[in-house]
């Protein structure tokens, strides 16, 4: 094991590209080495190469080589890999082996984790569940809702646009919680709804949120990864995706404040202006970008949202800020 050494310490600092370049090489030296497979499958896992990973960490398993603990950590990052792939119920029965059989304290930690994040206990066991085509509804009281069938239905319908538009097909059904007891879901998370885990394709929401808009996010996030957000574009992102069929510029136009108004200080200082402002003219903006610019040009500057960025990614930016202030002020 000394001579993985230096593999250990590049994944235990999160180095795992070179990780996996270095692994890679010392692989092709010792293929059946268990520790290195083990390290390869998880820089793999957390670099969210779900498919590449599995490979490495059965080889592992399987190696003559493979100690119990080394055994224990590949099964639960595996169980990860089984689950975003769609074999929920596998990756359920995986982790609770580990965490039942406490070969490895990480192992059980890690297993203990994620069999909370999966949300597939027996606390949501009470909850209504309803399939559609690509999501799982969860309610924790669906009598709560006005009309649970529009509900879905619209919830549905941003899923396929968003699918279509952004390219991404997510590997398993979107699992879509809803909350009536928004201290209750505190409690168990320790944050405030709504949340998203794209990697898990699962949506926390509170019932009645007039905008509701997680799934658009985390959608969005598990098809671009951005690394820079703002409240104007990513809000901004899911009421278009919401309101397609209605004019954003209208909606703008309606609420905008007449006497002064700058679409860049809203940008970067929402706090300066009422809450809600960033939605409407959000999508205003989203929807003109898109038609100045193109749906590729978009989705390039949706990875980094900020302004200097939309300067890089449009050459008139400024110009265009100035065309869209004018627009709303109609």
């Amino acid at each position: 094991m000394s001579q993985n050494k230096g593999l250990r310490k590049l994944f235990s600092k999160g180095k795992y590209d070179q990780a996996i370049e270095l692994g890679q090489t010392m692989l092709s030296e010792n293929p059946s080495d268990a520790e290195l497979n083990s390290i390869l499958g998880r820089s793999y896992t957390n670099s969210k190469q779900f498919q590449k990973a599995i490979p490495y960490l059965e080889n592992s398993i399987a190696s003559e080589s493979a100690t119990n603990e080394i055994k224990a950590i590949s099964n639960a990052y595996l169980a990860k890999c089984y689950f975003v792939s769609g074999e929920e119920q596998r990756a359920v029965t995986l982790l609770q082996k580990i965490k039942n059989e406490r070969v490895s304290k990480e192992a059980s930690n890690y297993a203990q984790r994620y069999l909370s994040l999966f949300q597939k206990g027996i606390y949501y066991k009470a909850w209504e569940q309803i399939e559609s085509e690509n999501i799982r509804f969860h309610f924790q009281d669906k009598n709560t809702l006005k009309n649970p069938d529009e509900y879905m239905s619209n919830m549905e319908r941003n899923y396929v646009r968003i699918v279509d538009w952004m390219g991404v097909k997510p590997g398993k059904k979107v699992d879509l919680f809803v909350w009536t007891d928004i201290d209750e879901a505190y409690r168990k998370f320790s944050r405030s709804l709504p949340f998203s885990n794209s990697e898990l394709c699962t949506v926390n929401v509170l019932v009645g949120e007039p905008r509701e808009y997680e799934l658009v996010h985390m959608l969005c996030k598990l098809a671009l990864q951005p690394k820079y957000k703002t409240m104007l574009i990513s809000e901004g992102l899911g009421m278009y995706f919401n309101q397609m069929e209605e004019s954003s510029m209208l909606k703008a136009r309606s609420i905008v404040p007449k006497d002064k108004f700058s679409l860049l200080e809203l940008w970067e200082k929402p706090t300066e202006y009422e809450r809600n402002l960033s939605y409407p003219i959000g999508a205003a903006f989203i929807e003109f970008l898109i038609n100045k610019g193109g749906k590729n040009k978009l989705q390039e500057f949706l990875k980094d949202q900020s302004s200097k960025h939309a300067e890089e990614v449009y050459p008139e930016f400024n110009k265009w800020v100035k065309t869209f202030e004018g627009m709303l002020m109609q």
